[in-house]
């Protein structure tokens, strides 16, 4: 029983100290000021081996898109709009909060 607490209190531990090192990315997807529902959204983390998908969202109805709890790292962000890719940047996280909004002309 001790053993079963232990690991759940180092879990806990673990999880907080994850979390406390995550970033949230976000921001708009737009074309002439225009949001874009439904876009796909996907962000690449760079790593020693290269890229690594690490998660894949949709644009809300507003054009919104947002990932949660990403480590502070480099990025490659790319969107797609009916499988052609309409953007592709990077970016890097810190431990803080990023808004990238995405302006299409």
């Amino acid at each position: 029983m001790q053993s079963s607490r232990n690991l759940t209190f180092v879990s806990g531990l673990l999880l907080a100290a994850t979390l406390a090192n995550a970033a949230d990315l976000a921001g708009r997807v737009t074309v002439h000021s225009t949001p874009i529902p439904g876009a796909l959204v996907t962000a690449n983390l760079l790593g020693p081996r290269g890229a690594a998908a690490v998660s894949v969202v949709r644009t809300d109805s507003g054009g919104v898109y947002v990932f949660r709890a990403l480590r502070a790292g480099e990025y490659i962000l790319l969107v797609d709009l009916n499988g052609r890719r309409i953007y592709q940047g990077r970016i890097t996280l810190t431990n803080s909060a990023l808004v990238k909004n995405i302006a299409l002309q």
